[in-house]
């Protein structure tokens, strides 16, 4: 039964890691999509939701403001709800932005909801207050909506190491590469499952009302544009840049928060789970999101503990081999939790933060099992980078 279990969860996490990515390659040489030009420009809004951003709204609206896209199409949106900084004060000295402001903080799905009701531009460009954007960005992330199947367009994130940042913020960086590459096999097999946040267009007549309760934003304007049979574009060609978290404990409080999410989803998409309603959307978020938040924590554990009986019962040494390279690989992953603060070099960081990651994932199924995480969340602090 061990030696079962064993090979069981070892091959679920790597088809969840390694075996769904060849599959996505494999499948998109059969699938390529030609690409189209559209002729006009759409109209575009900016919307930015700013909760107590005084270090970097200015410098956030200059790069914005400073795009290559016609002006007479964009419109720029600040919602700055709760807001008890300079935020405000610093947006209203820019005439040509729209500023959206109350007492009350409800979180950013109900400042994205708000911002909605002021917007009527072809196309709704989402982007956070901390990310800062190359000049031809707006004019790269538009341009697959010439694809009438195109409901949205997820724009790269980059995650920029900077000083004296945390091990947990370095590993991010490396990460997100992953997530990266994987996106864009998505995108050119269907669909994006889950644009990032940072840096998100959409068409404005697809947009569905958030649940104010919804924990991750960007994931539920994503899949409810897929179940209305669009697809969610990648393109590397329009990045966001933001500067890693300061610390562990902000990256641990995102990653709970990203999984109470993530959990979150589960119970409001349950139908694109269904292959006979969605064939292709179906096998990538089961594939790509299933299995990682309900299958790869437990897989890792009960993998480890299997191995450590089999090695028990002397039951050949391939199981001796694989113990000793898990030992090593957690080895490694103590050994950056520990010098965590020291500048630890990637042979630490990454281990540390896939660990950290999945730890993340029981947790955050907890707080969202028992109400406790809220969609008013506090955001992880960051360096200011331009």
């Amino acid at each position: 039964m061990a030696e079962l279990l064993f090979w069981l969860f070892l091959c679920l996490f790597l088809y969840t890691y390694l075996g769904y990515p060849v599959l996505l390659w494999l499948f998109s040489f059969r699938l390529k999509k030609r690409s189209k030009h559209r002729s006009e420009l759409p109209s575009v809004a900016v919307v930015i939701a700013a909760y107590n951003e005084q270090e970097v709204i200015a410098a956030k609206l200059l790069n914005t403001l400073h795009l290559h896209y016609p002006a007479s199409k964009m419109k720029v949106v600040v919602v700055a709800d709760g807001s008890t900084d300079r935020t405000t004060a610093i947006v209203q000295e820019f005439n040509e932005v729209q500023l959206l402001f109350q007492p009350e903080r409800n979180g950013k799905s109900a400042a994205i909801n708000r911002a909605m009701e002021f917007v009527d531009a072809e196309v709704v460009v989402v982007t956070d207050a901390n990310t800062f954007l190359s000049s031809g960005t707006l004019t790269e992330l538009l341009a697959p909506f010439a694809d009438e199947r195109v409901g949205g367009v997820s724009g790269a994130k980059k995650v920029q190491a900077a000083g004296t940042v945390s091990a947990a913020g370095s590993g991010e960086g490396i990460y997100w590469r992953y997530e990266s590459m994987l996106k864009e096999l998505e995108a050119s097999f269907y669909s994006v499952i889950g644009a990032a946040g940072e840096l998100f267009a959409f068409r404005r007549d697809l947009f569905r009302p958030i649940p104010v309760e919804a924990i991750t934003d960007d994931f539920y304007v994503s899949l409810s544009i897929n179940l209305q049979g669009k697809t969610i574009a990648y393109t590397t060609r329009a990045a966001a840049t933001e500067a890693a978290s300061l610390s562990l404990q902000d990256e641990w409080n995102r990653k709970v928060r990203i999984a109470a999410g993530g959990f979150q989803s589960l119970v409001y998409f349950a139908t694109a789970l269904n292959p006979f309603l969605y064939p292709r959307l179906s096998f990538q978020f089961f594939s790509h999101r299933v299995l990682r938040w309900i299958i790869t924590t437990p897989a890792l554990l009960f993998i480890f503990i299997c191995n450590a009986w089999l090695v028990l019962q002397r039951t050949g040494v391939g199981y001796d081999f694989l113990f000793v390279l898990q030992c090593f690989f957690y080895g490694l992953a103590l050994a950056g939790f520990l010098f965590r603060h020291s500048g630890t070099n990637r042979l630490l960081q990454l281990p540390f933060y896939f660990v950290m990651m999945h730890a993340a994932l029981p947790v955050g199924a907890w707080r969202y099992m028992t109400g406790r995480q809220s969609a008013v969340w506090q955001k992880a602090r960051r360096p200011v980078t331009e």
